[in-house]
């Protein structure tokens, strides 16, 4: 996370590797991802954020999912 005040939208990118899936699973996941946090853009303070995908997450439920990212999301507002 590097916050930039000098932009007005957080941007985000996601980094997922192959030990995720095949190319099918990981393009699933980051669509998934990218509506996920479009719903929780106003939650996150414009910067640069990079997301990586555990190899747990792999075939995850759209409910699990939006679990992790509502803990991720929990530890980026405690950090100062």
């Amino acid at each position: 996370m590097m916050i930039d005040p000098a932009l007005s939208s957080p941007h985000i990118g996601y980094a997922i590797g192959r030990s995720v899936g095949g190319a099918v699973q990981r393009n699933r996941v980051k669509r998934q991802l990218r509506a996920l946090f479009a719903a929780r853009e106003a939650q996150l303070e414009p910067g640069w954020y990079l997301i990586g995908v555990q190899r747990s997450l792999a075939g995850a439920s759209f409910e699990r999912l939006s679990q992790a990212v509502d803990a991720l999301l929990g530890k980026v507002a405690q950090k100062p």
